[in-house]
């Protein structure tokens, strides 16, 4: 099994994936030396007017990234360090506080740019924070202008008109009021703010180094907000020695240019950046690389290799990658299925087909509209039984339809693939074919999500209410050698309500289960309690369940060695009325009933004389060891020791109805059940029954055991049984569909 702490790791390292990286040494991208490159123009821009440079690239492309890779560089590159400002305007909100922090910011720089006891460097930074206040009363006052003027202009046009009119006009108390807290104030005389500007310029161009400020993820502010961010790096852009970093998606500022230079946005921004930079583009084959080595670190343990099907991730591989744009989309992607894989871990068992769980997790981070729809369409998407499925062709088909319709429009067709390939009967609806039993066995076996029966646990994320997991699947399998396991884990279905549909998940695996141990498996198979209950129209008894089972499990063997796992089965099992009930069918039945019908269990006469006599061999040991069998023993086995042996029943059956229990056991064995439009209709058909015991000797038992009070239950057994009398009496026919329809 996984170590907890290597599952925890991979985990949380996948997961923190999406993070910029901050040094060289986590570069897998090759980018340091574009970055060096960026670093050395930075610092060799000194005692020069402003620079502003842009690096641009989407989403995801690795802005940030780039963006460390050059402070790192910086901090290699002899010399005196370069005091470098972050300032990420996303992260403040509203214009009063963004301009506010933007000045804060480069104030607290410029502190760090001498000894702290230095006069000159106090000066210098008290001048900063007046002039910063003074900014912050002109976009005040350009506020307050703009909406008694003209409520329709933009305020970060108004700001460098209101800015300007303060530089000719503001006196030094009204800079002096909008600059409160500032400790320098008693220290500097009170010039206008076009001296201010002028000192600051000169205080500036003294400095050894520039001073790099950092703006990034400018293209997450609203329009309005990225148009002030460059309108404060615009005004400022004429003092020397400030280098300012603007890291951003180039079409989105765009667009929040052209509001107020229609059409001539670029125009606009081609202004204020003076040198742009663009994202080195990724190398295909590079993400590719990168995928398949994520992957590889995630599809760990024997229970994910065992079920990766490299054929079918062929297939799906080329529908997923296109939807891959970056590292961002990569590393998005791998952490979500970093989670989903754990989830999905059983102990020594994985719970669903590692390559469509890979395939849905590129729909959930890439398409999530398409992905939520998918479990309202199960009944398209998987060969779920439903009523009238042919008739519903053109339907299914606008359903599909419908679902590709919520897809990006960028990537219709890539999502479409993978649906295709995902869920091959959604590309059947489309295309009018069908699929059979066939392959529905197969996609379970595969636990693939086109399987009706694995598809809720992918939507879910664990083992649907009503269902068995993947693990209970494996543990009983893993158990095949061992009857008395075997026994143990069928009770313990039984009493979680779950071996019918384990049953019905054994039927689809059937062709594929461990061959080695037959004889035990069926024999711990054929002994299973079956609760009894009504059936619908459309259900299969478990007990016609366990017949396909045996079928389909022993087919792929030869004859002579489909019989000799069968009696030895045979001679093991307690369970006779399943396991008679079961073989004699196989030993009664001849030939196909049509070429497309199942070929016999057994083809030769003497074969099925074989399994007969095996049969009755079992039904002697059984009962000879136990007369009165158990209460809750299935008495199918009756009906074929009749053919076979008339006598004998009858001389059991003598010995075996001589309690109250045993006699209404006998007659609930009896009971039929036949479906029509009114309902389930229960009857006794006494025709069966006087094969195994005479009328009167019945009625004789019934009236010796059963007199008194009667249970609720043996009250109904009796209406049954009288019912039957009273056809007979009358003269009426026993045939089930007449006797439901007399009923109704």
């Amino acid at each position: 099994m996984e170590n907890d702490n290597t599952t925890k790791s991979s985990l949380e390292s996948h997961i923190s994936a999406d993070r910029p990286i901050t040094s060289k040494s986590d570069d897998r991208l090759n980018r340091s030396g574009f970055a060096a490159a960026i670093a050395k123009v930075i610092r060799q821009w000194r005692n020069k007017p402003s620079l502003v440079i842009g690096l641009f690239g989407d989403w995801g492309s690795g802005k940030s990234s780039i963006k460390n890779l050059v402070i790192e560089a910086l901090s290699e590159i002899d010399g005196d360090r370069i005091p470098v400002v972050q300032f990420s305007p996303w992260q403040v909100s509203g214009q009063d506080i963004l301009n506010e922090v933007f000045f804060r910011e480069i104030g607290e720089a410029l502190g760090k740019t001498g000894k702290g006891d230095d006069a000159t460097l106090k000066r210098r930074v008290a001048r900063w924070k007046l002039y910063s206040s003074a900014l912050s009363v002109a976009a005040t006052v350009a506020r307050a202008w703009k909406s008694a003027t003209n409520p329709l202009q933009s305020p970060t046009l108004s700001l460098l008109a209101a800015t300007t009119s303060l530089t000719l006009d503001t006196s030094a108390a009204v800079v002096k009021s909008g600059a409160e807290g500032i400790e320098s104030e008693g220290t500097l005389e009170t010039p206008s703010l076009s001296e201010l500007k002028a000192s600051i310029s000169d205080d500036l161009a003294g400095l050894k180094t520039p001073i790099l400020v950092v703006l990034d993820d400018i293209d997450r502010l609203t329009k309005g907000e990225i148009r002030l961010v460059l309108q404060l790096v615009k005004a400022n852009a004429d003092f020397p020695n400030m280098i300012y970093l603007l890291l951003a998606q180039k079409d989105t500022v765009v667009k929040a240019l052209d509001e107020i230079a229609p059409d001539n946005g670029e125009t606009f921004l081609e202004k204020i950046v003076q040198v742009g930079f663009d994202v080195p583009v990724i190398n295909r084959k590079q993400l590719q690389s990168f995928l398949f080595e994520g992957l590889n670190k995630l599809m760990t343990g024997d229970s994910l290799s065992a079920r990766f099907d490299k054929a079918h991730w062929g297939s799906l591989f080329p529908a997923i990658f296109p939807l891959f744009r970056n590292l961002r989309d990569l590393n998005r992607f791998l952490g979500s299925l970093a989670f989903h894989i754990e989830v999905f871990r059983n102990g020594e068992t994985f719970e669903v087909n590692p390559v469509d769980l890979i395939g849905l997790e590129v729909l959930r981070v890439f398409e999530p509209y398409v992905y939520r729809r998918l479990p309202r369409e199960k009944e398209v998407l998987t060969l779920e039984p439903r009523w009238l499925r042919d008739k519903k062709r053109e339907e299914d088909k606008r359903r599909i339809e419908s679902l590709l319709g919520l897809a990006s429009s960028e990537r219709r067709n890539w999502v479409e693939k993978l649906i295709a390939e995902l869920f091959p009967p959604a590309a059947l609806s489309h295309s009018l074919y069908s699929y059979g039993n066939d392959q529905e066995n197969g996609w379970f076996r595969d636990l693939r999500v086109c399987s009706y029966q694995a598809f809720d646990r992918y939507f879910q994320l664990a083992t649907p209410e009503g269902d068995v997991s993947q693990a209970d699947i494996d543990e009983l399998i893993s158990q095949m050698s061992d009857e008395k396991a075997l026994r143990e884990i069928f009770a313990g279905l039984a009493r979680r309500d779950l071996l019918e549909t384990m049953l019905l998940r054994l039927h689809s695996l059937s062709e594929t289960l461990p061959i080695d141990h037959a004889s035990t498996f069926l024999a711990s198979l054929f002994e299973v309690e079956i609760e009894e209950r009504e059936y619908g129209f459309i259900e299969t008894h478990p007990k016609a369940r366990i017949t396909g089972i045996t079928y389909w499990y022993l087919h792929r063997l030869d004859e002579r060695s489909r019989i000799d796992a069968v009696k030895e089965a045979l001679n093991k099992t307690r369970g006779i009325g399943i396991a008679v009930d079961t073989v004699g069918l196989f030993a009664n039945s001849h030939r196909a009933e049509s070429s497309g019908s199942p070929e016999p269990f057994v083809a030769s006469d003497e074969g099925r004389e074989e399994l007969k006599h095996a049969c009755l061999s079992a039904i002697r040991r059984v009962t000879g060891e136990n007369p009165l069998l158990s209460l809750k023993a299935d008495l199918g086995f009756l009906r074929y020791w009749s053919w076979w042996d008339s006598d004998a029943v009858a001389a059991w059956l003598s010995t075996y109805l001589q309690t109250r229990e045993n006699v209404v056991h006998f007659l609930q064995s009896s009971v039929s059940t036949s479906s029509g439009t009114g309902g389930n209709r229960r009857y006794i058909l006494l025709s069966h029954l006087e094969k195994l015991i005479t009328l009167e000797e019945l009625k004789g038992r019934i009236s010796m055991y059963l007199d008194g009070d009667y249970s609720e239950e043996e009250s109904e057994i009796l209406n049954l049984v009288n019912a039957s009398f009273k056809r007979i009496d009358e003269g009426k026919t026993e045939d089930p569909y007449l006797i439901s329809h007399d009923e109704q």
